[in-house]
């Protein structure tokens, strides 16, 4: 209905902003479920209302939607309960990945070229790493996970054929000691071919809210078959029925397949009894030669601190350097 006091005073107000030249700089004005003053399903009928940068449709969006013409729409549609979408017929479009809104129409067009960020970092001196790589890791991980990174255990793994063809894939750190950095997988996958065929790998790290990384290189060995036995167990059995169900790398004709292989082995194992590791899942450990400490900081002029081993009287010692950012 027709806006009353004080809220057509405001209302007239926003509609000024929108006035304003572009060029200029101005407030967004973001608007939740239906604009003030727009009928809820014939909008701005007027022409005269003011227009939203942006729109936040919390449920299903109101019928005036179809009316906003503003760059950004946001749809909560996860809120909206199945029995709801089923009842009004609703077409909710696809959601990516554990986001709760989803953008309607066309991204704005972005110069590749032009996205950077000045890092604003204390810096990472010589004298305030820890001599040995493996505590100053524990060290910066301990902070990622302090900070409350999402998945500070995540790490790019690059392996490479006896041709020397890389592949890098993300995968998760199981552990870390003295000996090396541990994860699990399938002997099956294309990154076991590659191990099996050329050892040498590594490990990258990236913290992009500490402006960090760290890059680890080193050979790979694969670990224990109980120490693989062990860790399987600590899994949650959904996830050791998923091991089982996975032939990693291999070509498979579609989702449904996985599904009823693993409803089948879900049925199989629902009286509680123990489910065995397969023989083709298990870890490898990766014995590091070499690590490289990133910090960013302002002007690219980035700290870059090496760790590798070397040898002195007739010992190996990790010997530290500064690179060039």
């Amino acid at each position: 209905g027709t806006p009353r006091p004080p809220f057509d005073d405001l209302i007239n107000r926003l509609v000024s902003l929108s006035a304003i030249d572009n060029s200029a700089k101005r407030p967004a004005i973001v608007s939740v479920d239906i604009p003030s003053g727009w009928h809820v399903e014939e909008g701005d009928i007027n022409g005269g209302g003011f227009k939203p940068d942006m729109l936040v449709s919390l449920t299903a969006p109101k019928l005036c939607a179809k009316k906003f013409t503003g760059p950004h729409h946001f749809l909560g549609g996860r809120f909206v309960p199945p029995p709801i979408v089923s009842k009004y017929k609703l077409h909710l479009p696809p959601y990516p990945g554990t986001s709760m809104c989803v953008r309607i129409g066309k991204a704005p067009s972005v110069d590749i070229s032009s996205l950077r960020e000045n890092y604003i970092s204390p810096e990472l001196l010589e004298n305030q790493v820890m001599p040995d790589p493996f505590d100053q890791f524990v060290r910066w991980f301990d902070e990622a996970v302090t900070a409350g990174l999402r998945e500070p255990n995540a790490m790019a793994l690059t392996t490479a054929d006896k041709e020397g063809k890389p592949s890098s894939r993300m995968v998760l750190l199981k552990g870390v000691d003295k000996q090396g950095f541990v994860w699990y997988t399938n002997y099956g996958s294309q990154k076991a071919h590659d191990l099996s065929e050329n050892p040498n790998a590594a490990l990258l790290f990236y913290w992009n809210e500490m402006n960090r990384q760290v890059r680890v290189e080193g050979s790979v060995q694969k670990v224990p078959e109980e120490e693989s036995e062990k860790y399987f167990h600590s899994r949650p059995r959904g996830s050791q029925l998923g091991a089982i169900v996975s032939k990693q790398s291999t070509i498979i004709p579609g989702r449904e397949v996985l599904q009823q292989a693993y409803k089948e082995l879900e049925q199989k194992y629902s009286d509680g009894s123990v489910i065995p590791k397969p023989d083709y899942w298990g870890g490898y450990r990766l014995t590091p030669k070499l690590f490289e400490f990133w910090q960013g900081q302002q002007s690219r002029l980035h700290d870059r601190l090496q760790y590798s081993l070397r040898e002195v009287d007739r010992s190996t010692v990790w010997h530290i350097e500064r690179l060039s950012p």
